[in-house]
């Protein structure tokens, strides 16, 4: 039998519930699909697609960090009361969205810059010259913007898993860096890459080098 304080709390978050969805644009006549996860299953990959049924036509959905990492993800009137306190407490570690299938995303500040330099050469300079977005959940326990050097252009995006973030760690041209150190619209992964600026000059060189090698042989034979 649940507790006086149990019972306020789902009436409190059913009306909460309520309240997001008249502000939503999805229909209350049918029940959300939510991605559903809870403990370590949110960071096993093979769990990412698991999804359940709200059975109130109310209900939202919402996913539920620890710090930046995902805790809990489901139906805001199933999810566990622990989950649903930081909720109804408008923690920034509880998101909430209308939407079928919607609690798919990182936490509201997880935010990073993302594109490719040989798409956008903006991507290639530091600084404001291209706004962050929002980032997936990340499957890590941990969450990272990364900025990386492919080729002669410069990658630029979210650090969402284990292994991806490990990658990166062990390479000299990627770079990691923590999305709580960006500022208000500045994302943490807005600066140059130095391995860029070598790595090109080192290209250019060998080009250079090749060349006159070539000349040299034409010229002795």
């Amino acid at each position: 039998m649940l507790s006086t304080k149990a019972v306020i709390l789902l009436l409190c978050c059913s009306l909460a519930a309520a309240s997001e969805l008249q502000k939503g644009t999805v229909s209350g006549s049918a029940p959300r699909n939510c991605y559903s996860c809870e403990g370590v299953n949110c960071q096993r990959t093979t769990r990412q697609n698991a999804t359940v049924r709200c059975n109130d036509l109310l209900d939202i959905c919402v996913t539920v960090y620890e710090g930046f990492r995902v805790s809990e993800r489901g139906c805001l009137l199933e999810i566990s009361l622990a989950a649903r306190s930081k909720c109804q407490a408008r923690d920034p570690q509880c998101q909430k969205c209308t939407g079928d299938l919607c609690n798919n995303q990182g936490r509201v500040d997880y935010q990073c810059i993302q594109c490719n330099g040989s798409d956008d050469a903006k991507c290639n300079l530091g600084g404001d010259s291209i706004s962050p977005a929002q980032c997936p959940a990340p499957t890590g326990n941990n969450a990272y913007c990364y900025v990386k050097a492919s080729g002669s252009h410069l990658q630029r995006g979210c650090a969402l898993s284990a292994k991806e973030q490990m990658s990166c760690l062990q390479a000299s041209d990627c770079s990691l860096c923590l999305p709580e150190n960006g500022r208000g619209s500045t994302a943490c992964n807005n600066y140059v890459l130095d391995y860029k600026a070598s790595g090109a000059q080192g290209q250019q060189v060998f080009g250079l080098l090749l060349g006159l090698i070539t000349l040299l042989t034409i010229q002795f034979n």
